[in-house]
């Protein structure tokens, strides 16, 4: 067994402390080891030092702190000479919000995020430049109040027509953008031309030439780029001269993203070979590692069983959504680093809504995102050594991640647990609020008990109505610390309504994915929802149910063999281990499957037949049995109820005095099974 049982990591003012927890066993022996010698206590070092090295092999500059149960056992700093890669660039696109969501969007990122790019830059038909009414001053302020560099991006929405217009009017559209740059205080540019093709790859890259050439040096001009793992030069991937633009660019935003899209076969939104080889591509063509941004999807996409087409979009956060709501079962798929859901939604269920469409009664596979998947695309920017991450599009991750995301990016392996969407209340440094909807909770009741209005709570989770179900997570924001000065733009940092037009009836994913045949990824079957319903019972009498599927995480309640659970949801972590979520008189969590049983029905008692003339089958002929062992019956047993089987119950019964009418009832059979084992 190992000496510890968990552990955790802080960040305290740009430094790590690890926390090692002793195992149970050991904390018996916590007083003896807090008086133990010197040599014992090295041996407790040591033992630290090893299993900090092996859980996390690329951690430096660290304290690590030995805790049996809540004591302080022992304290020392661990500086490694394992050096590791650290990407200390993060950034995000703006798309489906307004100033006031995407500020609540961004302040919920705990300080993850370098720079924003917000749709301000789209095209008129002739190709020079239109201002989003998205644009607004008091945003960019904001932004560098909290030291956030805000980088408009240029899109023609995929429209090709649209995309070739700006090329060819490059030198009227990059004098417009710099000029605007430059009046409005942005910090640069990035340009996300998208569906062009390879005859327009020249003036694509001379667009770029000319935006670097009349920004100033401090002034940012990136490039959003295809993913291309085939190494496709025709089309809409022949638009891009990966080292051209790398030239005259601080970066390119490697949109590893829309393996799979809408209209196409079943599969991950982007596997980890498959952005893998996306990578090794863009390298392979002189792109400076130091000098590519590798985009991450915080999206999805669905398939209907049955249905003659699929893969919309779909939220990260809306995933859990529909898990919290349906059950469901999700399996994390090894070889694509991606996990799938399998949601079964029945006639006569809640209804739900996503991107305007309302999902009908079916079974749907989604194949999406979660912080494994993730931490799994985080180490290949250390793999490569990258500049860092982006993503498309904040607000639509599950904002758990950004617990965990600062030590992703400067740490290598770490080690996280599958989680459901739910808080570690463990780690209050870096803790996002969450709430689980519990029975006969109101919003009125969650809203009161975290000091917020009905409203407010309704605006961070973007609801639009008052229905809540249980074991919705719901995203709590107390009312903020500090007012904006009298000076500034009176942008209140606190969540508020995304209009609708922005919310509800916009897609979920970026502009329409290119029309190319990708390859089919390997069809998985998911596992048919074994529990989901079902009401089970723990095996030990003090089981833990827990806030998440691994034991890393706290107990929430404990529960014995007297009590019924229901079954909500279940998993599978990456080792095979089962779990079930779990329902119990208002509380939600997570149980291992080989600590409960399913509730069996109880067996009712089993009532004798009644034998009377004509009848017949073995039950008469064990009644001859019993009556001729005890003189009553002279023959043969021949399992047919006759005349002369009536009168030998007839004496029986008169001999002990019961109703003498030769039926053989629950009486009479009772007592001859008594006399005659």
């Amino acid at each position: 067994m190992e000496v510890f049982q968990r552990y955790e990591v802080k960040e305290e003012n740009g430094s790590y402390k690890i926390i090692l927890y002793l195992q149970p066993f050991r904390e018996e022996f916590s007083a003896e080891l807090a008086h133990s010698t010197n040599n014992e206590k090295r041996s407790i070092r040591n033992a630290a030092i090893d299993y900090v090295r092996q859980k996390l092999p690329k951690l430096k500059g660290s304290t690590i702190v030995v805790m049996a149960g809540t004591m302080i056992l022992s304290s020392f700093p661990f500086v490694d000479r394992a050096e590791a890669h650290e990407a200390n660039f993060n950034m995000t696109y703006l798309y489906f919000g307004n100033t006031k969501s995407y500020i609540s969007q961004i302040d919920r990122t705990q300080g993850n995020m370098n720079l924003v790019s917000p749709s301000y830059f789209d095209l008129h038909t002739d190709g020079s430049l239109k201002v989003t009414t998205q644009f607004d001053p008091s945003f960019v302020s904001e932004m560098h109040k909290r030291g956030i560099k805000v980088v408009p991006f240029l899109s023609n929405h995929w429209d090709r027509t649209l995309g070739r217009s700006a090329l060819q009017n490059r030198e009227l559209l990059s004098t417009q953008i710099a000029d605007f740059v430059i009046k409005n205080n942005v910090d640069g540019v990035q340009v996300d031309i998208e569906n062009v093709t390879d005859i327009d790859r020249e003036n694509y890259t001379d667009l770029v030439r000319l935006l670097r050439e009349k920004l100033p040096s401090n002034k940012e001009v990136s490039v959003a780029v295809a993913a291309n793992p085939n190494g496709w030069t025709k089309g809409w991937h022949g638009s891009y001269d990966y080292k051209e633009l790398a030239k005259y660019s601080n970066y390119l935003m490697l949109m590893a993203y829309d393996e799979s899209y809408t209209g196409g076969p079943e599969g991950p939104v982007a596997s980890h070979p498959w952005v893998e080889r996306s990578i090794q591509y863009a390298l392979g063509q002189g792109v400076p590692s130091d000098k590519l941004v590798l985009g991450v999807p915080f999206y999805g996409r669905y398939w209907k069983q049955g249905a003659t087409t699929g893969g919309h979009g779909i939220s990260n956060s809306r995933v859990d959504e529909m898990l919290a709501k349906y059950g469901g079962t999700v399996v994390y798929d090894e070889k694509a680093k991606s996990p799938k859901a399998t949601v079964t939604i029945n006639p006569g269920d809640p209804t739900i809504t996503i991107a305007g469409k309302t999902l009908d009664a079916g079974t749907y596979t989604i194949w999406y995102e979660n912080s494994d998947s993730i931490k799994a695309k985080v180490d290949l920017v250390h793999k490569y050594n990258l500049k860092g991450t982006g993503s498309w599009s904040l607000g639509q991750e599950n904002p758990v991640i950004w617990n965990d995301y600062k030590m992703w990016m400067t740490t290598h392996q770490s080690i996280i647990a599958p989680t459901a969407p739910v808080t570690n209340p463990s780690l209050p440094t870096v803790s996002y609020p969450t709430y689980t909807v519990q029975s006969g909770d109101s919003l009125w009741k969650i809203a009161t008990s975290f000091g917020l209005t009905v409203e407010q709570l309704k605006q961070y989770n973007y609801l639009t109505s008052d229905v809540i179900f249980t074991g919705q997570v719901l995203y709590v924001v107390p009312p903020p610390s500090q007012s904006t000065p009298a000076e500034a733009p009176k942008t209140i940092v606190e969540p508020v309504p995304v209009t609708p037009e922005t919310t509800v009836t916009v897609p979920v994913v970026p502009a329409t994915p290119p029309k190319i045949v990708a390859p089919t990824p390997p069809k998985l079957v998911a596992p048919t929802p074994l529990f989901v319903g079902k009401i089970m019972i723990p095996r030990a009498t003090k089981t833990a149910i827990r806030s998440g599927a691994s034991t890393g995480y706290r107990v929430v309640k404990y529960v014995s063999t007297n009590d019924e659970l229901k079954v909500i949801q279940e998993f599978s972590d990456k080792k095979g281990a089962k779990w079930v979520r779990v329902q119990h008189k208002g509380t939600t969590g997570w149980v291992p499957l080989s600590q409960v049983s399913v509730k069996t029905a109880a067996k009712a008692p089993v009532t004798p037949p009644i034998l009377k003339l004509g009848s017949s089958g073995t039950a008469v002929k064990d009644l001859q049995t019993k009556l001729k062992r005890l003189g009553y019956y002279k023959k043969t047993p021949n399992s047919k109820f006759d005349t002369t089987t009536k009168s030998a119950v007839i004496a029986f019964q008169k001999k002990y005095k019961l109703k003498a009418d030769g039926i053989a009832g629950p009486q009479t059979m009772a007592k001859l099974t008594s006399l005659v084992k």
